[in-house]
C-alpha cells in the first residue's frame, strides 16, 4: 500500500479517536471538573424572584464572584432549581431571564453547597436593561435580502461603501454613510420578479474585490453560467467568462507583483484559475464535491494554493494549477467553511461540522480538539476575535439552534455561549459598552441586532426593529452583519438586512467600539 495512503488512513484514525473522547455536549464542555479530591455530590437550592410573563431563566454558578470560572450552566423554568452534583463548598451564583435570549444577569450572590444540601434566595431579578444605538444615526434601503454585505472602497477617497447581492441576483453598490445607491446590476438580465436566483435555497455568491489602478476597486459578480468584473465606482463591465455552471464561491489570491489570479467554483463542481486582468481561465478542475462556504488562501511547505471543505466530508489543498497537495477525509460532515487563525505555536485551521467545532495544525492537518455540539451543529461562516485583549484569539461561532458560541482557540475550551442568534450565519465585533473587551454582534430574529459582552456573553446591547416588517424573521434565510468605520467623518455602523428581510439596514456603533 502506498504511503501517502497509509498516511490518510493513520489521520483518519487519529481524527475518530478524538472524536470518540471529545466530551457529548455542548454544555458540558464548559463546565470544569470539581476541585481534586473532592466528591461531586453537594447540593443546594437556589430560588429568586421572577417577572410577570417570564417563567425561563439562565441559571449559572461559579467558583468566582467575576465567573471566570463556570462550573454549571443551564436554562431553567421556573424561579428556583436545585443544583446537584457539586462538590461541597463555597460558590457564587446568578441568574438572568431568558425569554428568547439571555437577558442582564443578577448580582453575583455567595451560596454553599454541601451533602445536606442548602437553601439560598435573591430579591426579584431585573428585567433587563440594554445598551441601545442611537435613534438618530443610521440608514435603510430597500434592496431586499442581502444574506452577506461586503465592505468595499468602491471611489477615490477614504470612505467605504456597502456591496450586496440580493436573493434574485440583484448586485447593489450603496454609499456607505447614507445609504443611496451608486449603482446596481443583474445576475439574470431576464429574470422573472420573485424568482430566486438558486432554487436549491444556496447563498448567492458573494462579491469578490480586486485592486485596481490607482485609488479604486473592482468588483467580481456572478451572472448566468460565468462572472463578470466591474469597475467599482460605476459598476460599468470590465470582462467576462463563461463557466461550465452557475458561480458559487469565490476567492482573490495576491501574487507577486502585485497581480491578483481569481479561483471561482461552479455548480458543475468545476474549479476555475482566473487571471484577474484578462478574465482568461488558466486552468480548471473537476472535484469530488461541492464547496461547503468561500475557498481559502492557504500555504503548504512554502507552495501557495488554495484550501477546500467538500460537502464529502474532504478538506482538499490545491496549488495555483489545479493540482492536490493534500488532503484529509473527516468522519464527520463539513458544515463551515475553513477559518484560518493564530495559535499558540503557529496557525490553526477552524472547521465546522456535524460533530461540532474542530481545530487541525495548519502545517500537517493533523486534528488538536473538537468542542462537541450535541443535537446541533455550526453553520454560516466562522469568526475570529481577541475578546477580552489578552492576546489570544477567541473563535465565534453560530450555530443551526441559534446559539453564539465563543471558544479559546488554543485549548478548545469554551469561554461562553448565549441564545437568541435564531437567524444569524456569521458574527461582527465592536465594543459598544467601552470596557475594552470586543463584543460579539450578530443578527437576532425579530431585533436587527443583538450584542453580547466578549467578557461573559451576557446581552449588553440590542437593536429592535420598530415595527414587523416583511414575512420572515427566522429560519433558513439566514443574516450577516458587518461593522465599519464608512467615513472619516461619520460613526462606525453597522449594517445587515433588517429581521422583515426588506432591504440593508445600518445602525450607528459608539465612536471608537472598532479599535
Amino acid at each position: 500500500m502506498p504511503q501517502s495512503t497509509l498516511l490518510k488512513i493513520a489521520r483518519t484514525i487519529t481524527f475518530t479517536l478524538l472524536v470518540v473522547l471529545a466530551p457529548c455536549a455542548l454544555t458540558a464542555q464548559s463546565q470544569p471538573t470539581p476541585t481534586s479530591g473532592a466528591q461531586g455530590n453537594g447540593s443546594a437550592r437556589i430560588k429568586w424572584g421572577g417577572k410577570p410573563k417570564i417563567s425561563r431563566y439562565r441559571l449559572q454558578v461559579a467558583r468566582d464572584e467575576q465567573f471566570s470560572d463556570i462550573i454549571f450552566d443551564k436554562l431553567v423554568q421556573g424561579y428556583e432549581h436545585n443544583v446537584t452534583d457539586i462538590a461541597p463548598g463555597r460558590y457564587y451564583w446568578r441568574v438572568a431571564p431568558a425569554a428568547g435570549e439571555t437577558g442582564a444577569y443578577s448580582k453575583p450572590l455567595p451560596v454553599t453547597f454541601s451533602l445536606k444540601g442548602e437553601s439560598v434566595s435573591a430579591p426579584d431579578v431585573q428585567q433587563p436593561k440594554f445598551l441601545m444605538p442611537p435613534n438618530d444615526v443610521g440608514w435603510r434601503t430597500a434592496t431586499g435580502l442581502v444574506a452577506q454585505p461586503v465592505t468595499a472602497k468602491l471611489r477615490a477617497g477614504s470612505n467605504l461603501d456597502l456591496l450586496g447581492v440580493n436573493a434574485y441576483g440583484m448586485v447593489y453598490a450603496i454609499n456607505g454613510e447614507n445609504g443611496v445607491s451608486l449603482w446596481s446590476a443583474r445576475f439574470r438580465p431576464d429574470a422573472k420578479k420573485g424568482e430566486p436566483v438558486n432554487s436549491d435555497g444556496t447563498q448567492p455568491f458573494t462579491p469578490l474585490l480586486i485592486d485596481a489602478k490607482g485609488d479604486t476597486t473592482q468588483v467580481l459578480v456572478a451572472f448566468d453560467s460565468g462572472v463578470r468584473l466591474l469597475d467599482g465606482g460605476s459598476g460599468r463591465e470590465v470582462w467576462r467568462a463563461a463557466l461550465g455552471g452557475d458561480a458559487t464561491n469565490g476567492l482573490v489570491l495576491k501574487g507577486e507583483g502585485g497581480a491578483s489570479s481569481l479561483v471561482v467554483f461552479d455548480s458543475s463542481r468545476t474549479l476555475s484559475f482566473i487571471k484577474s486582468d484578462t478574465g482568461k481561465v488558466a486552468a480548471q478542475i473537476k472535484l469530488d464535491g461541492y464547496l461547503v462556504g468561500q475557498p481559502v488562501a492557504f500555504k503548504l511547505n512554502n507552495e501557495s494554493g488554495v484550501l477546500l471543505a467538500l460537502n464529502n466530508g474532504t478538506l482538499d489543498v490545491r496549488n495555483l494549477a489545479g493540482e492536490s497537495l493534500d488532503s484529509i477525509r473527516l468522519d464527520a460532515a463539513i458544515t463551515t467553511a475553513p477559518l484560518l487563525m493564530r495559535g499558540a505555536s503557529g496557525q490553526l485551521v477552524m472547521l465546522g461540522t456535524e460533530s461540532g467545532l474542530v481545530a487541525l495544525n495548519a502545517a500537517d492537518l493533523n486534528p488538536l480538539w473538537r468542542v462537541a455540539t450535541e443535537s446541533d451543529a455550526p453553520h454560516g461562516s466562522l469568526g475570529a476575535a481577541d475578546l477580552d485583549k489578552d492576546g489570544a484569539d477567541e473563535v465565534v461561532f453560530i450555530t443551526r439552534r441559534g446559539r453564539t458560541v465563543a471558544v479559546n482557540a488554543a485549548t478548545g475550551k469554551i469561554k461562553w455561549f448565549a441564545e437568541g442568534a435564531t437567524d444569524a450565519a456569521q458574527a461582527a465585533f465592536a465594543d459598544v459598552n467601552g470596557d475594552g473587551a470586543m463584543d460579539v454582534l450578530v443578527a437576532g430574529g425579530s431585533a436587527f441586532a443583538l450584542g453580547y459582552s466578549g467578557r461573559d456573553g451576557t446581552l449588553i446591547w440590542k437593536a429592535e426593529e420598530a415595527a414587523a416588517r416583511g414575512e420572515k424573521t427566522e429560519g433558513a434565510l439566514t443574516r450577516s452583519l458587518v461593522a465599519a468605520a464608512v467615513g472619516k467623518n461619520s460613526p462606525p455602523l453597522l449594517v445587515g438586512t433588517d429581521s422583515g428581510r426588506t432591504g440593508l439596514r445600518a445602525v450607528g456603533l459608539p465612536a471608537g467600539s472598532l479599535k
